[in-house]
């Protein structure tokens, strides 16, 4: 097996454990590693640096979107009155 196949199965994995987690964190490292088994792909052969930033950039950047899109409403509520007061 290439090694853009190995690639690919650990990208389907982290999204199946993400099914069983819920935390879309893992998700956002299904993605990376899903934009690094493509480029392993396109490009024919393997760049460890290549490869390891395309994972961490994507990686990172899907966790933010993922953050942004899944936000529950209730989590950014202010307290209408001072929380310390007796």
């Amino acid at each position: 097996m290439d090694a853009y196949q190995w690639t690919l199965i650990a990208a389907l994995v982290l999204g199946m454990a993400e099914l069983l987690t819920g935390s879309f964190v893992l998700l956002g490292l299904a993605v990376g590693a899903l934009a690094a088994g493509l480029v392993q792909w396109l490009a024919g052969g393997v760049s460890l640096n290549r490869d390891l930033l395309i994972f961490a950039l994507v990686s990172a950047l899907s966790f933010l979107a993922f953050r942004k899109i899944f936000r529950k409403a209730d989590d950014h509520q202010s307290a209408d009155t001072d929380v310390n007061r007796y």
